[in-house]
């Protein structure tokens, strides 16, 4: 009787970690190793900072932006959850969260640092950014140039909070949420939905965390009461 409780148990964890193991996870960093970090992001303009095991965006101006390098990202990816967390340090609004972005970014009267290479030579020219907290923050909505914007809303973003942010991209579609709760969903299949993601603000200091990108086929869900149950990428629980 042992013995089959044994095998059950073993077989349980076998297949636990064998689900695990085909989670689909595009992109990850939670920032714990600011070494491996600095390979994955290339700063286009603001004051950028690895610090604390959080990407700190220092400089209270406009259109700071920074994106995913080349080596992490594949150009033909249009199918997936960015996930990031978000804290407001000071400043007049709240985040801009990117997404779609492919060629050069719109520079807003500001000289941009060289962008990744096989980004810069990409064809149309694309971006998309979700302003949280935008308009002296009164309120929230997806914005973009080159591609449609949509997703009005009334949030506002208080200092010193951790928000939950996802933004669910698709082919002819974006969903964005924030802290679990959808707030629009709009149809939209400029150029099939493809674009790298990245990180920004505007006249804002803030700190990011916690960034995760799924494909399609991912994350699997994980019964809670399992003492398998655990947060895809091994994401920081303290936010």
């Amino acid at each position: 009787m042992k013995k089959c409780i044994l095998f059950i148990a073993v077989c349980g964890i076998t297949l636990g970690i064998a689900a695990i193991a085909m989670s689909q996870t595009y992109f990850e960093d939670n920032f714990d190793d600011p070494k491996a970090s600095a390979d994955k992001w290339v700063p286009l303009s603001g004051e950028w900072e690895f610090k604390n095991d959080e990407y700190h965006q220092l400089l209270n101006s406009v259109n700071c932006m920074s994106v995913v390098a080349d080596e992490f990202w594949d150009d033909e990816w249009n199918d997936y959850t960015f996930e990031v967390k978000g804290s407001k340090v000071s400043g007049a609004e709240g985040f801009l969260i990117m997404f779609r972005c492919q060629g050069l970014m719109e520079p807003r009267g500001l000289v941009l640092e060289d962008h990744p290479p096989r980004m810069a030579n990409l064809k149309p020219s694309l971006e998309y950014w979700w302003n949280l907290g935008g308009w002296g923050n009164t309120r929230s909505q997806v914005e973009s140039w080159g591609g449609k914007a949509g997703a009005h809303s009334n949030h506002s973003i208080e200092d010193d909070e951790w928000y939950n942010i996802k933004i669910v991209n698709k082919p002819g579609s974006y969903t964005v949420i924030l802290d679990d709760e959808e707030v629009a969903s709009v149809d939209d299949d400029t150029e099939n939905g493809v674009g790298r993601i990245g990180l920004a603000t505007w006249s804002t200091v803030a700190n990011y965390d916690d960034v995760i990108v799924y494909g399609p086929d991912g994350p699997l869900a994980v019964n809670p009461q399992s003492k398998l149950a655990t947060t895809w990428g091994h994401l920081k629980s303290t936010k």
